[in-house]
């Protein structure tokens, strides 16, 4: 093998290296970051929202208090944990008949961030949430907990 053929084939190495480095960049820049309230929304409703709602769903209050832990603010959390008592004693199709048939998160929607008002620690974002060609217009309201922008008042 020559020295030529070694050295095209540790740049393309290197380059195929980089290019993978470049997409896993870039998909961990898809989802959301709680760096912004923006952020915190996207990051909830791409990567939380499911777990939370199938969680809750379930009766399994303590999962979704934990799921919900790096979305909500610390009210919420304590909000979500104070409903366990709902779910006590009941069985698991006492659950599922309070909780109703409908999908918690439906396998078709979308959602579209619209206006962010920020004022110190606390903002809001509207989203437009799409199902089935249908839109629901949402407000979340945000505060500031450690540096983190983390959804709050969602459970009152």
């Amino acid at each position: 093998m020559s020295m030529t053929f070694k050295l095209r084939t540790a740049r393309r190495a290197t380059v195929v290296t980089a290019g993978a480095f470049a997409l896993l960049l870039a998909a961990a820049a898809c989802g959301g970051s709680s760096d912004t309230p923006e952020g915190a929304v996207e990051n909830f409703l791409d990567n939380g929202i499911e777990d939370f709602a199938n969680s809750f769903a379930s009766g399994d209050v303590d999962k979704a208090a934990t799921d919900a832990e790096e979305y909500f603010c610390a009210e919420d959390i304590t909000a979500i944990k104070d409903m366990g008592a709902m779910f006590e004693g009941m069985s698991e199709d006492e659950i599922k008949e309070a909780m109703g048939d409908e999908e918690i998160v439906p396998e078709d929607w979308s959602y579209e961030i619209g206006e962010v008002t920020e004022e110190g620690d606390t903002a809001s974002v509207a989203v437009t949430m799409t199902e089935n060609g249908e839109d629901t217009e949402e407000t979340f309201d945000l505060v500031k907990e450690d540096d983190v922008w983390k959804i709050c008042g969602f459970m009152a």
